[in-house]
């Protein structure tokens, strides 16, 4: 018997690991389809595998759950879903807590201050990214430098290029510590623009040239886009007008290069101005049109998904009330079915008990009669036409000794008899000769309203009397009384 508990057990266990496994398989296979559509700007492709793969996290993989909730945030971050994508942001943050790994609570943080500088919320943002640089570990210099240079990011946005500055520079010296030739133009660039909004424009032309060629020997052609930009929008506010349409000119042919055309239209414009042409200011405005269509039908776009999404929430709301109804009919049923059958099990103890009782008393009678074979109780007790003769002659009796006596006499009793006092039976028990005489009438099956009648007093006082009675000799019901009556003999005094 033990062996084969055990081998269910090892069987069960074999079937929740191979279902486990399968799982994640699944999970894995989806996820690598999630980062090919990320890859090829396909971001609801990425949002439909990720949110297929959320059904085939194992439930103790909070790390699996991080990295599904970080690609949906990034996913709908780059389809302009703000809201959604904090959402999503929000729960991987959760899980990392749960983690506990600081490099993953920070990155977390850090991508949550982005959206919300994406949509204007710049005093949230720099809450998140406070905390964000709290949790970079201590010796990753690399990502606190970038740490610093977003915080720098969203002060600017907010009007406080003043402190910016500080942050950025900040970024420069660890990045400059450790010789990240790569991010070292970078923050140069960031520094210059912040500069150039500070209209601190010979500072911002130094710092922006000195990035550019750090940019150019990067290969860093998107950062050198928006520097050149700047440096264009430097030089016309010094007035140099010839390197500021060289620079836009440059910038333009990169934007072009790119495939970025929010920076070619900027340098469309920048040249529209420097050089008074009706031609550039019309593709200026034509690709601003473009851009603008284009915004609208992708708002356009995402409001449809919105609006389907939201339909099939309030479709699947709908079936859950159905269901939920279902569920409470289904309650309800199963409490009334319940409530019946206690209901009878109810009536058949009750029936049982009474067939219990009614079998005792039968019994008693039984045994009372073969005891005391003189008192036929079927004569005395059952027969309704004999009780009245009785009661008759007892009245008859009772009117024959005289009328004006208030006084009402039990029969064969003379007047000025004197009361027998109490006797004590073999248990102990005091009882009064009108006592005695109620357990007499109660052992011949006589009612209290019987009784009363035959000893002319009311039916409360018989009541009372065996109510004394019961207390006095320790039983509950008039069958128990009799039974006591007959076995300690006294039943026919």
């Amino acid at each position: 018997m033990i062996f084969r508990i055990v081998i269910s057990i090892a069987l069960t266990f074999s079937i929740i690991s191979t279902a486990t496994a399968s799982d994640l398989k699944k999970y894995l296979e989806l996820f690598a389809k999630y980062e090919e559509c990320y890859d090829s700007n396909d971001y609801r492709g990425s949002v439909k595998f990720l949110e297929e793969a959320l059904i085939y996290v194992p439930t103790d993989s909070t790390i699996y759950y991080s990295d599904i909730y970080n690609g949906l945030a990034y996913a709908y971050w780059d389809m302009g879903q703000y809201d959604k994508a904090v959402d999503y942001g929000k729960r991987c943050l959760e899980c990392d807590l749960v983690l506990g790994d600081s490099t993953r609570i920070s990155t977390s943080f850090n991508l949550l201050a982005i959206l919300f500088t994406h949509q204007k919320l710049f005093d949230e943002a720099e809450q998140y990214l406070l905390q964000a640089i709290t949790y970079v570990p201590h010796n990753n210099t690399k990502m606190k430098a970038g740490r610093y240079a977003v915080l720098g990011e969203i002060l600017s946005a907010n009007g406080r290029d003043a402190e910016a500055i500080g942050y950025i520079r900040q970024a420069y010296a660890l990045d400059s510590a450790d010789n990240r030739t790569d991010k070292m133009p970078v923050r140069l660039s960031q520094l210059g623009e912040a500069y150039l909004r500070q209209k601190e424009f010979d500072k911002a032309e130094v710092t922006l040239a000195k990035a550019s060629e750090g940019l150019r020997a990067a290969g860093n052609d998107y950062s050198l886009c928006i520097n050149l930009l700047a440096q264009t929008k430097n030089y016309m506010a010094l007035g140099r007008k010839a390197e500021a349409e060289k620079t836009a000119l440059e910038g333009l042919d990169l934007s072009n290069k790119l495939n970025r055309r929010r920076t070619k239209l900027e340098a469309l414009h920048y040249l529209a101005e420097l050089r008074k042409s009706p031609e550039l200011y019309e593709q200026t405005l034509a690709l601003n049109d473009s851009l603008y269509n284009e915004q609208i039908s992708q708002q356009i776009a995402d409001f449809e998904v919105r609006y389907a999404t939201a339909e099939k929430e309030k479709e699947k709301a709908e079936l859950q009330v159905i269901i939920n109804h279902q569920r409470y009919a289904l309650v309800v049923i199963v409490i009334v079915f319940a409530a019946i059958l206690i209901g009878a099990v109810l009536g058949y103890i009750v029936r049982r008990m009474r067939r219990d009782i009614e079998h005792t008393e039968k019994m008693a009678r039984e045994l009372f009669v073969i005891k005391h074979p003189s008192v036929n109780l079927a004569t005395t007790g059952n027969n309704l036409e004999n009780k009245d003769i009785i009661h008759r002659q007892n009245k008859a009796d009772l009117n024959s000794t005289t009328e004006d006596s208030p006084i009402r006499l039990l029969p064969n009793e003379p007047i000025n008899a004197p009361k027998p006092a109490a006797e004590t039976t073999d248990d102990g028990v005091k009882l009064s000769p009108r006592e005695r005489e109620i357990i007499k009438a109660c052992c011949q099956g006589k009612l209290s309203k019987e009784i009363a009648d035959d000893f002319g007093i009311s039916k409360k006082t018989v009541d009372n009397h065996k109510s004394t009675i019961y207390q006095k000799i320790g039983v509950c019901n008039n069958t128990e009384l009799i039974l006591y009556a007959v076995k300690h003999g006294f039943a026919s005094v």
